[in-house]
């Protein structure tokens, strides 16, 4: 198999690899099927990243980790409708879409030269540690990109504009990502949304002037239920490969900061100071469970648990 991965089965190949953060397993995939593309380069954290074009404005991202109980191998299959679902999902497995739609996507943007900076991070599952690493670390690496687009969303429409930074995207740029990409396909139905939680573009938002999020076509991540629509996501490369991200608006300015309290007017209850300042700091959060006796694996089996009793699906930290 080639790099890139091509085709509805590199995409299969890819949710076939369950990859904790730092596991063996999340090691052995980069080694396979990252480090070999031409360009291709590790920064000190582990952040896989390649350059295409002179110079480039737009920053491309996804995540290599998954959530899991333990690495390895998983079968997937896809039904009749091109929905892709673990073959024996049980608790402590995921599909993985979040995020190797995102990853297969990137791969073959890459395949077909399409410029830009890629980034593929690590530890997004973690609490975002490879995006943090760069921002505290390189910053200098982000000094000329207008735009950092991820691929790592759930759902089928959205274009994110806010997270726990609070705004990190402007309307217009949001409006013209998303009008961009309906024009590519006349069943696209993306819009801004401003109902992002926290990934790897917040912790860019203060450097980079627009830090978006694309929908890939998952649902109800982090469990043994997640699913990927995989002709959504066949039609977004498709989409990508077309798109001409130096028409995109750029408005917002990372020097300013949006008030935080955006999502209070939802009509929220009291407990949200509380989701807030979590979000807002969740090291500390982390570190405070830790004192409790909550152990990582606990955390992650409450939620493996809670996915398998919610008959709604996934329901994002910070409720909408």
């Amino acid at each position: 198999m080639t790099y890139e991965l091509a085709g509805r089965a590199g995409l299969l190949e890819i949710l076939s690899w369950a990859r904790p953060h730092d596991s063996a397993t999340e090691r052995a995939f980069c080694r396979e099927y990252l480090d070999p593309v031409p360009g291709m380069r590790a920064d000190g954290f582990g952040n896989r990243m390649l350059s295409i074009g002179d110079r480039p404005r737009t920053l491309w991202s996804c995540h290599v980790d998954t959530v899991a109980a333990v690495g390895g191998h998983q079968a997937v299959g896809v039904d009749e409708h091109g929905i892709a679902q673990l073959c024996d999902g049980k608790a402590g497995m995921s599909l993985g879409a979040d995020d190797g739609a995102g990853l297969w996507i990137m791969l073959g943007m890459i395949a077909a030269a399409r410029p830009g900076l890629y980034l593929f991070h690590r530890g997004e599952e973690q609490g975002c540690l490879g995006s943090r690493w760069i921002e505290r670390h390189t910053p200098e690496l982000l000094a000329d990109i207008d735009a950092a687009i991820a691929f790592d969303r759930a759902g089928l429409g959205d274009v994110i504009t806010h997270q726990s930074y609070g705004r990190t995207c402007s309307d217009a740029f949001a409006t013209s990502l998303a009008a961009a990409l309906n024009r590519q396909n006349m069943g696209f139905r993306y819009a801004p949304d401003d109902t992002g939680v926290y990934t790897d573009t917040n912790e860019y938002a203060g450097i980079v002037p627009e830090c978006t999020n694309l929908s890939v076509g998952y649902q109800r991540q982090h469990g043994p239920r997640e699913t990927l629509d995989v002709v959504h996501c066949e039609q977004l490369l498709e989409a990508m490969l077309e798109l001409d991200a130096s028409q995109l608006v750029i408005e917002r300015d990372p020097s300013v900061q949006e008030e935080v309290g955006w999502w209070f007017d939802r009509g929220r209850g009291h407990g949200d100071d509380f989701v807030e300042a979590v979000a807002d700091h969740p090291a500390l959060a982390a570190w405070m469970l830790e004192q409790c006796g909550v152990s990582y694996d606990d955390f992650q089996m409450a939620l493996w648990a809670e996915e398998m009793d919610d008959d709604q699906g996934y329901r994002p930290l910070m409720p909408t």
